[in-house]
């Protein structure tokens, strides 16, 4: 049992040197199980649906134990995750979010390994924000309160949202990882309507979305996005997976 242990610990940390070599932020074997057994249990979904990866975004490796193993591997850059309700979308976000760390074997998700910089945003509405520049993201308020060194004891979900990102950056972080669902939707996008109706001289929020291409390009700051509402992320990605009855398919042409 210990030396299966460490066997799966070299093989893991084989993938993640893996993904620094060929730019991927994360990679997601073929057969694994990513549902669990429910909300509060660890253990994988009995009878689910194995992980098939799609053809054009297979990629294979050569572990230095386990042999040779395929997969999803996710490019760098900006990867929008979109399909139905109920077919598998925070499923896989919610597994690239704990690929940060290595599983047990048993789990389903040995071989689902993210960047382990990889940070999850979500708005967090009344959390606090000490000192923090969100200037990137928010200026000019109406109170004229400073946003390059901005503190509040009750932050909107919005100004949580964007200090998360600047503290994220700060503490080096090469991955976003994003659900629509539990964003703030005034901070990641506007649409054509809305820009009409309030022009930007009186919007101080610049969202994610025109700012996502910058972070990549700039920053070295990759995105992987779930979406069900907007078709407004379709433009600025780069890769564009479709979860379909738990299958993933790689739509982006």
């Amino acid at each position: 049992a210990l030396r299966k242990a460490i066997c799966l610990a070299e093989d893991q940390a084989f993938i993640r040197q893996e993904l620094k070599k060929r730019s991927l932020a994360a990679f997601v074997s073929d057969g694994a199980i990513l549902p669990r057994e429910s909300g509060i249990s660890s253990r994988p979904m009995k009878n689910s649906v194995p992980f098939v990866s799609p053809e054009n975004l297979r990629i294979s490796m050569d572990l230095p134990h386990r042999g040779t193993i395929t997969g999803m591997g996710i490019p760098c850059g900006i990867t929008l995750i979109v399909g139905g309700g109920y077919h598998g979308k925070s499923t896989l976000l919610k597994a690239l979010e704990s690929g940060v760390y290595n599983h047990i074997p048993g789990d389903g998700r040995e071989y689902v390994i993210t960047d382990e910089t990889a940070v999850k945003l979500r708005a967090e509405d009344g959390r606090s924000i000490n000192h923090v520049d969100i200037s990137l993201f928010i200026r000019d308020l109406p109170n004229k309160k400073d946003t390059t060194c901005f503190s509040t004891a009750d932050a909107s979900g919005s100004t949580s949202q964007a200090a998360a990102v600047i503290e994220s950056i700060e503490a080096g972080t090469r991955a976003f990882l994003i659900d629509e669902d539990t964003s703030a939707t005034n901070f990641m996008l506007r649409d054509d309507l809305m820009q009409r109706i309030v022009s930007r001289d009186k919007e101080p929020i610049t969202p994610f979305i025109e700012r996502a291409r910058d972070l990549y390009k700039q920053a070295g700051i990759s995105t992987v996005l779930v979406a069900g509402s907007s078709g407004a992320y379709f433009f600025i990605a780069d890769t564009i997976i479709q979860m379909d009855a738990y299958r993933p398919f790689d739509i982006t042409e």
